[in-house]
């Protein structure tokens, strides 16, 4: 199947330059509507506790790295990462602005460039469709992931993640778009 997206990304930048414009004025009144929905999942399933370190792949402007830096206080850590510059500059600003010192940013497409086994939550929410090499950005997750560490997608597109998980990640609880999985040792 032609994906329309991918071929303005790689043939045509600047219209998809002007495409990300347009979503990143749409996207946020969209957040606004699924974000609360999105934290009482968190909520009830204790998914980030005080002292994680948190890893929110995809952060875009930091709807839940916020958050998750609140939740983790400050003996937690959270890293933002993101594929835009201009997504980090956000979460930053955002950060300081809320007085927040335990985010850090990094700006990639896969690589994480963190230790080995050293995160205890990974988030994904709304991203993993969008991801073009998901077997690779997996095999990386699953390398930061600690063992009794947590993988949780959240992803509208109910793209079939189960296909890019088999044999790093099982599948723990489902609940809609809301998955968690544990790392396959």
């Amino acid at each position: 199947m032609w994906d329309i997206e991918r071929f303005l990304e790689e043939k045509l930048n600047p219209v998809y330059t002007i495409h990300y414009a347009v979503w990143v004025h749409w996207w946020p009144l969209w957040r606004n509507i699924s974000k609360p929905g999105i934290l009482r999942k968190w909520e009830q399933t204790k998914l980030v506790q005080a002292g994680h370190t948190f890893l929110d792949y995809g952060c875009g402007t930091g709807d839940f790295t916020i958050p998750a830096a609140r939740i983790v206080g400050k003996i937690g850590k959270v890293y933002a990462l993101d594929y835009f510059p201009r997504q980090l500059e956000i979460v930053a600003e955002q950060s300081a602005k809320a007085g927040l010192t335990n985010i850090e940013t990094i700006l990639s497409d896969k690589h994480t460039g963190l230790p080995d086994e050293c995160i205890d939550v990974i988030w994904m929410c709304d991203v993993l469709h969008e991801v073009k090499e998901k077997r690779a950005v997996l095999a990386e997750l699953h390398r930061v992931l600690r063992g009794k560490g947590v993988l949780a997608i959240h992803d509208s597109m109910r793209e079939n993640i189960l296909d890019h998980t088999e044999g790093l990640f099982s599948l723990t609880k489902r609940d809609d778009k809301f998955l968690r999985f544990a790392k396959i040792n």
